[in-house]
């Protein structure tokens, strides 16, 4: 009898356990399934997967990690470079984990603040998207500015591996962040910013941490094989502030994950892409410019708006007009949560004669210096 009787609180025990994780595996299935599905109509992405891309890349060529953290770090292929200025020549130092010459060198300021960047897939470049941020960061001259690259995991055309390695590098980032507080890099004063998967790779680091990262600015998180559970994305939970800037709905996510979440123009597509080749695309990377805008004189305020990002104008009843704008990028008051929505026409950091400081890729279509206003 007393057995029965345990059995039967076993059993009581196990079946809701049970139904909740088939439920959790079904939803979780419908959610990928959507994902799927909706990449059949979203040209760029089909392209990279199916190879439709005009590289002389195959699906041998990407490299895919083992995933569940077996994976060692460091990692060759997972590399943290520091880039400072020296006149008008730029400096880079790969940062070795365990090695510590960088920071004696002149490449490392211990009285600024200090930024590591993360770019998406097609890895790190000196243009759009990641190239123009980190020139933007050291033409600030406030930070010292980090960046993780681990192209040769995120190549095109191999946007699945891409995704899958996510993990693995966010256990190298983590290791690589704990390096760097172990080296004197003040905690509070550093920020992770990551642009598409970079952004969720800042987040998933933070699972990886045994301290509490301050501050992730997540540009455009991307959407497309990206699982709904927040321990497979970035989420305001990853540190103290997490700021997101949603630029479009066909590449990024435009769910609310952040402690402070800005919706440019709607957060689903920039009207000054319109008649750009790839609409969705030059949506996506413009968050870039954004960020890189923010660290101008050139501030863009965010009005309190609905929870979701919405297609609103200026005129809309979604923006809440009693509450005070608050700006954009790194100048948002730590103390800030909830949705702003930033509305504008033209293209953020592109140099004309009322704002100078840009840079012409950030232009659309994508300009000459001799063919920028004065």
């Amino acid at each position: 009898m007393l057995l029965r009787g345990w059995q039967r609180r076993r059993r009581r025990r196990i079946l809701p356990m049970l139904l909740f994780n088939i439920m959790h595996f079904t939803y979780d299935f419908i959610n990928q399934a959507d994902f799927l599905i909706g990449i059949a109509n979203q040209g760029p992405i089909l392209e990279a997967l199916t190879l439709g891309n005009g590289t002389s890349a195959s699906r041998e060529d990407c490299i895919w990690r083992r995933g569940g953290d077996a994976d060692p770090c460091p990692d060759p292929d997972v590399r943290l470079l520091l880039y400072s200025k020296n006149g008008a020549e730029e400096v880079r130092v790969e940062v070795g984990v365990g090695k510590g010459g960088w920071l004696h060198s002149s490449a490392y300021d211990p009285t600024l603040d200090s930024v590591v960047l993360v770019h998406g897939y097609a890895g790190l470049s000196d243009t759009l998207p990641v190239g123009v941020l980190r020139d933007a960061y050291l033409r600030n001259g406030s930070y010292n500015v980090f960046a993780v690259d681990w192209g040769a995991l995120a190549r095109i055309p191999c946007y699945g591996a891409a995704v899958h390695n996510m993990h693995p590098v966010a256990r190298c980032l983590a290791q690589m962040l704990s390096f760097l507080r172990d080296s004197g890099v003040p905690v509070m004063r550093t920020a992770c910013v990551g642009h598409s998967l970079g952004a969720h790779v800042c987040g998933l680091a933070a699972n990886y941490l045994n301290f509490r990262m301050h501050k992730i600015i997540g540009l455009d998180p991307a959407r497309p094989l990206i699982r709904s559970q927040s321990r497979s994305r970035l989420d305001a939970g990853d540190a103290d502030v997490v700021q997101v800037i949603h630029t479009s709905s066909s590449f990024g996510d435009v769910r609310q994950m952040g402690r402070v979440d800005f919706c440019v123009n709607g957060g689903r597509v920039q009207p000054f892409c319109s008649n750009t080749t790839n609409e969705a695309l030059c949506s996506h990377i413009r968050s870039v410019c954004y960020m890189a805008e923010t660290l101008t004189p050139y501030e863009r305020m965010g009005v309190p708006c609905a929870r979701r990002c919405a297609l609103v104008d200026r005129s809309s009843q979604f923006f809440d007009r009693h509450a005070p704008p608050v700006p954009m990028g790194h100048g948002t008051p730590n103390s800030v949560s909830g949705t702003f929505c930033i509305v504008n026409n033209d293209a953020p950091y592109c140099p004309s004669s009322k704002r100078p400081i840009g840079s012409p890729l950030c232009c659309v279509p994508p300009k000459m210096p001799n063919e920028i206003p004065t």
